[in-house]
């Protein structure tokens, strides 16, 4: 067993999903455990995102994966890396008010 000791404030993790995943791979199999959810068992506040393309971020600002598919899919794993990513961090920490975060991701 695990003892949990509580970080005096409750530390940003943000965790980003590997290449043909989704968040989805953090929080399954089970509460019991998926590593986002035992993470904030330990007090963490954890925060998961999508990259293009994945089921769960197909919502573009104006581009239509089915109407706009060349578009849309015109992206490589540089610009989720050097754009996406880091616009991501600068959305969690802005909207959490922290000036750093924890990040925690594999094969992106």
């Amino acid at each position: 067993m695990v003892k949990k000791s509580f970080p005096d404030k409750r530390s940003v993790i943000y965790l980003q999903h590997g290449i043909l995943a989704s968040s989805a791979d953090w929080v399954l199999p089970d509460p019991r455990k998926g590593f986002a959810y035992i993470l904030a068992d330990f007090g963490y506040n954890v925060l998961m995102s999508n990259v293009r393309g994945t089921r769960y971020s197909r919502k573009h600002t104006y581009l239509d994966p089915e109407r706009h598919s060349l578009q849309f899919w015109d992206f490589s794993w540089h610009e989720i890396g050097v754009i996406h990513i880091p616009t991501m961090i600068d959305y969690i920490i802005n909207k959490t008010n922290e000036n750093k975060l924890f990040y925690i991701g594999h094969s992106q």
